[in-house]
């Protein structure tokens, strides 16, 4: 008998957490499948929950954070449980990636009938990433945006914010290296993701896939206020790959420097301090979702 456990955020998205996990347990018990379910008080449940889990199946049930902290207790494991993922968050960014459906009864109809898939994840220095990590602008933004905020806006208000914090003219000079590369010059904002979707904007990485095995780099250049302006249509796409003066590349580990400690965000969360050091972890968690090919 298939066993799963069930871990949910009451916080996550509009609260609707408890009460999709409580048909998922319904549905999974109707076809006699054992079920334990595990909803989180602090900050760290998720992750020990997770990590604890005697079952096959591991669902996360809520929205990018909370995946990213199961993902965190799956991790370490030699063999970890399968990944199962109920988006109940507000973003949603992984789960629009695997093609997992939004929709209650068709996101549940996933756990019970999809196969394991691969799915890359990223070791942050301690932590672990799933999607995304922002430093400078975009992390800075996104740290001033409130639950209330985000429930009430959706993935919209990390662009107003962005905009807001970029005309203030922040800048950083960091240094990154690769096995190949350095690269050292002044920015005002660094992101890395795995998928090809960043903050619901599915088109940010045309040629990224969840298991492609790479860390997708891309570094802005310091700009005057007013190209800040000019930058707006190519975030609204989710085209910034293609604005002028855009850095890309991909690798399979990165290490960030910054003259001054700064505040990551990963997968939507506070997250490590540079220094950073980022590494691939390929072929070592599997979940629920629609073959990508």
């Amino acid at each position: 008998m298939l066993s799963y456990t069930i871990i949910y955020n009451p916080a996550s998205g509009h609260a609707k957490g408890p009460t999709a996990a409580e048909v998922l347990k319904a549905k999974l018990e109707d076809r006699q499948r054992l079920v334990t379910m595990k909803p989180t008080k602090n900050a760290d449940d998720a992750r020990e929950f997770a990590a604890r889990a005697h079952s096959d199946v591991v669902v996360a049930v809520g929205g990018d954070g909370t995946i990213n902290q199961v993902v965190a207790g799956l991790a370490p494991r030699q063999q970890p449980p399968i990944l199962g993922i109920l988006p109940e968050g507000t973003v949603n960014n992984l789960a629009k990636v695997l093609h997992i459906p939004l929709l209650l009864p068709l996101a549940i109809k996933n756990i019970l009938e999809a196969k394991p898939q691969p799915l890359d994840i990223a070791q942050v220095n301690d932590r672990y990433m799933v999607s995304t990590l922002t430093l400078g602008v975009l992390a800075n933004a996104a740290l001033s945006v409130t639950q209330k905020e985000k429930r009430h806006f959706g993935p919209i208000i990390y662009l107003l914010k962005g905009f807001k914090v970029l005309a203030q003219h922040q800048h950083w000079q960091l240094q990154l290296d690769t096995a190949h590369h350095q690269w050292k010059k002044d920015t005002q904002f660094l992101l890395v993701t795995m998928t090809n979707s960043v903050g619901g904007f599915t088109n940010a990485v045309p040629d990224a896939t969840p298991d492609d095995g790479h860390l997708h780099v891309f570094i802005a250049p310091k700009l005057a206020w007013w190209r800040s302006l000019l930058a707006i249509p190519y975030f609204i796409t989710g085209n910034f790959q293609k604005f002028p003066g855009m850095t890309y590349f991909k690798t399979e580990q990165l290490t960030i420097q910054a003259p001054k400690t700064l505040q990551s965000r990963v997968d939507g969360d506070p997250s490590a301090k540079t220094p950073l050091k980022l590494a691939v972890i390929a072929d070592h968690i599997q979940v629920l979702a629609p073959p990508l090919k």
